[in-house]
């Protein structure tokens, strides 16, 4: 009898032991995986963006132009459109032209501005430029701060040192573009 009091107190004590074990488990297991919860409240706030031409000037000296420099509102006034005849060497049309950042966000200058409306038979007797107004080159990255700008000076001009062989044989109006690809900073 005491085999078997010894054999049932083993049964007693192993399953008392396996249900402590699982009870263990359990109880370590919820403990490892409890849930984190992390609640908050952000805020986007209201951004614009607004880069143009503005305040065109022309430059003492300049010929009459056919056609004003003028920020088209079509494209958000990021081109200068405009016409000059320029009929003698030595003759030019300079204006200076703000770029201003009207917007909340700083904007950067993607790439060197595109001027165009001189074919390459013209370019042997004119120069056109778009430079930051001191006359240094234009670069990409240059940047303008939300509410700022920043002057710029174009200039187109019949070459004075022009030889006699490379003259125009007729009169031609030049119809010119100006225009600048700003993107966020």
């Amino acid at each position: 009898m005491m085999r078997k009091n010894n054999k049932k107190k083993k049964k007693v004590l192993s399953v008392l032991v396996l249900l402590l074990l699982v009870l263990g488990v359990s109880i370590g297991y919820a403990i490892l995986t409890q849930t984190l919860a992390i609640n908050g409240t952000s805020r986007i706030g209201v951004s614009t963006w607004d880069v143009h031409f503005e305040n065109v000037a022309v430059t003492t000296g300049s010929v009459t132009a056919t056609t004003a420099p003028v920020a088209a509102a079509a494209d958000k006034k990021t081109t200068l459109t405009y016409a000059v005849d320029l009929n003698n060497p030595g003759d030019f049309y300079e204006f200076t032209v703000d770029v201003v950042n009207g917007g909340s966000i700083d904007a950067k200058l993607s790439a060197v501005p595109t001027i165009s409306g001189v074919s390459s038979t013209q370019d042997d007797y004119v120069n056109y430029s778009f430079t930051n107004s001191d006359g240094t080159a234009v670069t990409a990255g240059q940047t303008i701060a939300a509410g700022a700008s920043k002057k710029y000076k174009v200039r187109v001009e019949f070459d004075s040192n022009i030889t006699a062989d490379k003259l125009p044989t007729s009169a031609q109006t030049l119809n010119l573009t100006a225009s600048m690809n700003w993107v966020q900073a």
